[in-house]
């Protein structure tokens, strides 16, 4: 009788812990998920987001569309991602990816001697230099910047302090 009693119990109380389990997995995934994508889709330019997981890391995905504000963007990402990494996705070419990579050596020498003046001419004449528009702002987490070219763009944000709330941004796979 005092088994029967046990084994009752035990069975109680695991239907209801995957009832709780199957639940929070339900609103992760129902309610999180629509309302990340509901509140990103107000931004302009931003197309889609969604938490994803990578190598038991979660991750915001934001897949962009010619954005325009990048760093208002990027405040109100941070608030809706709640601590969560954000990579932003862009719909870059080459030639947009070979000017970012000749960018950085001003970028970091800007960030580490904190001349960001003579950062944002040498960014613009060698944007210039290229044929490529560039769109560049910058607060006290980090340095936005944007680079067009026709109907490719690549946005990046750089973190001056390295807070981890951005990682690098990729090219639109799809």
């Amino acid at each position: 009788m005092t088994n029967r009693r046990i084994l009752l119990i035990s069975l109680v109380g695991f239907l209801i812990f995957g009832l709780l389990l199957g639940g929070k997995f339900v609103y992760q995934k129902q309610w999180v998920d629509v309302t990340i994508l509901s509140q990103s889709q107000e931004i302009p330019g931003v197309v889609s987001a969604k938490v994803e997981s990578h190598n038991g890391l979660k991750e915001m995905v934001v897949k962009t569309n010619q954005i325009t504000n990048l760093r208002q963007a990027c405040q109100i990402l941070k608030k809706v991602a709640e601590n969560v990494p954000i990579r932003l996705v862009d719909s870059r070419n080459e030639t947009l990816e070979r000017v970012l990579g000749q960018m950085q050596f001003a970028v970091q020498e800007g960030i580490v001697s904190g001349n960001f003046t003579v950062m944002a001419q040498n960014l613009r004449t060698q944007a210039e230099n290229e044929g490529v528009n560039l769109e560049l702002e910058m607060d006290s987490d980090a340095i936005y910047l944007i680079l067009n070219q026709g109907p490719a763009q690549l946005i990046e944000v750089i973190e001056r302090n390295g807070q981890g709330d951005f990682l690098a941004s990729e090219k639109d796979m799809t």
